[in-house]
């Protein structure tokens, strides 16, 4: 006992709290990294040279039809289908229960994604040792349902709720990271795996292999980054430089990738072949993107669908995703056609809604879009147990050091020349550091890589395999340590975590009524418009969208009222019924 009388040995319990929180974060990464190796001892033991490259289903893979042959009889491959499917459809329920219970009683403050991860890859051990992954990978999406299904509503809802104001206000640095920086990491990549491939210290690819390797590595994932931001709660301009780039960058990405594996097989093609097609790809997607909008919004503007919300919405999420598949009709990209497609919706066709579907179809999209996102992180912790890899230890551990140096090469020598043009708002050291420490990479990259072109299987498969250790090695080592490095560099803002913006975007500074007319409220730095922000309210804004005056502005205020006065009328709730009732026109609500 001291002085005053007090048993030393007896800890404060406010104390032995705050060890607790500070000592939680290593428990959880010991166990992360214990399950890690636990699930990539299984799968490297579960390697096979042969079967389907994509899963560990009982399908064999043909090269000459390039489709997966599936065993049995067709109603035993519609029951495995199916009890595939209520697999995943029940892990999918239980993220979501988890994430929510994480998130209410703050257990730890880790980005949604990560927890995905581990919980997939928990599956996919579970699948493993049971016997049946065979069973759960009928219903595991290939490459081409991958990005028909999974990849597009994820790009157009980032597009979609992007803040405008924000994102053009830094338009100019974020060009440069997405499109020249892109371009400088799918290069430094690319020729650092063909170097190191000639010199014998790793798998050898072929020029337009690596290349081509290389592109779909550069992919720095929108979902992941906007995951991990989101639940810091970083400031601003590091929120909007580095998810901005990240969006882009996706795009590019895949158009690069497309141009260099036109290039595999084909003999000494010119110099300017790649070049041209690059241009094609990239400038018709967005010509694309932009002329469905328009025409959207043309037809929200004079035809009175708001009359009738369910066909208004109906015909407004058809029309999203019209440039996707446009663009990959006419060979071109279907990722940078939605993106610009997104963005240009939400300026010029929301404003011509009803706010019924305004509000519904927000949600739809950030609905859709997560579930999406969560099948994604899932399917990446499942894919390192279930699927069949080949392990070439080499290739991994060097592909991760190009990853970390090809970033490098990318986002500091840029950073210099932007900052020469940024006036008083440089990206100082430790903002350039968190850019770099930052590049996370997800699902388009994995995606990519289960297409990789060519008609060897061997070089698909460390393709797939190693591109799946990227994948987690970023998302588990770099997401799970952003926090720590933000708050050891003690970056703005990320001295707390935020518990609301994981899966709810917050319309910060807006009221609703601003919202539902598709507005944003004025910055300090508005009154110093651009040429082409000026074009947009003189030309462009009068000729798409409805005139903003009391008349025609639907009250999404009075819209909630109503509700709010037909659910207080006999105490009882509302149901499905009453509100189309209402909002349909059919029927008064009783």
């Amino acid at each position: 006992m001291d002085g005053d009388g007090r048993d030393e040995s007896m800890e404060d319990p406010g104390s032995w709290s705050q060890k607790r929180q500070a000592y939680l974060p290593v428990a959880i990464a010991f166990l992360a990294l214990v399950l890690f190796a636990l699930a990539l001892i299984i799968a490297t033991k579960g390697s096979r040279p042969s079967g389907c490259p994509s899963c560990n289903c009982a399908g064999e893979f043909d090269p000459d039809i390039g489709l997966l042959t599936q065993g049995g009889s067709e109603e035993e491959s519609q029951n495995e289908l199916g009890f595939g499917l209520a697999i995943f459809i029940m892990t999918l329920s239980f993220c979501i229960v988890a994430s929510f219970l994480i998130s209410e009683h703050s257990f730890f403050n880790l980005p949604d994604c990560l927890s995905y991860v581990f919980i997939g890859i928990m599956i996919g051990l579970i699948l493993r040792l049971s016997g049946i992954s065979a069973t759960a990978g009928y219903a595991l999406p290939n490459q081409e349902q991958f990005f028909l299904f999974i990849i597009p509503p994820i790009i157009f809802e980032a597009g979609y709720s992007l803040s405008k104001a924000d994102f053009f206000r830094q338009s100019g640095s974020i060009l440069v990271f997405a499109v020249v920086g892109t371009i400088i990491t799918a290069l430094f990549w690319g020729l650092g795996m063909y170097l190191l491939g000639t010199l014998a210290v790793s798998y050898k690819f072929r020029l337009w292999e690596a290349l081509t390797f290389g592109a779909l590595v550069s992919a720095v994932d929108p979902v992941a980054t906007l995951a991990i931001f989101n639940a810091l709660k970083v400031n601003r301009t590091l929120h909007y430089l580095v998810f901005g780039e990240s969006v882009v960058n996706d795009a590019v990405a895949i158009v690069l990738y497309h141009t260099f594996a036109q290039m595999i097989g084909s003999s000494r093609p010119h110099w300017y072949v790649p070049i041209f097609s690059f241009v094609y790809i990239f400038a018709g997607s967005v010509v694309i993107g932009v002329l469905t909008s328009a025409l959207a919004a043309l037809i929200l503007k004079h035809l009175s669908l708001s009359k009738q919300p369910t066909l208004e919405l109906a015909f407004y999420m058809l029309m999203a995703y019209v440039p996707y598949f446009m663009c990959e009709g006419f060979g071109m990209s279907g990722i940078m056609g939605i993106l610009t497609g997104g963005v240009l919706l939400a300026h010029y066709a929301h404003p011509n809604l009803s706010t019924v579907t305004q509000i519904s179809s927000n949600y739809c999209f950030k609905s859709i879009a997560y579930l999406t996102e969560t099948f994604v992180f899932v399917y990446l912790g499942t894919a390192l147990t279930t699927f069949n890899h080949s392990w070439d230890s080499a290739t991994v551990a060097f592909a991760i050091v190009l990853t970390l140096a090809s970033r490098a090469a990318n986002i500091f020598p840029l950073s210099r020349v932007v900052n020469k043009y940024r006036g008083n708002a440089k990206i100082d050291a430790k903002n350039q550091f968190i850019m770099w420490f930052s590049g996370l990479r997800g699902a388009i990259a994995f995606a990519l890589s289960l297409n990789f072109p060519g008609g060897n299987e061997v070089t698909r498969r460390v393709v797939i395999s190693t591109t799946l250790a990227i994948v987690l090695f970023t998302v588990i080592v770099l997401g799970g340590g952003t926090l720590p490095i933000l708050q050891l560099l003690r970056v703005e803002g990320a001295a707390t975590a935020s518990k609301n913006q994981k899966h709810v975007s917050h319309l910060e500074g807006r009221d609703m009524d601003t919202f539902a007319a598709g507005q944003e409220h004025p910055t300090p730095d508005e009154g110093r418009k651009g040429w082409l922000e000026r074009m947009d309210e003189i030309y462009f804004k009068p000729w798409l969208t409805n005139p903003a005056d009391a008349a025609n502005q639907r009250s999404t205020a009075a819209t909630f009222q109503r509700l709010a006065n037909l659910s207080g009328e006999g105490g009882e709730a509302l149901t499905p019924h009453h509100i189309g009732s209402m909002f349909d026109g059919l029927e008064e609500p009783m």
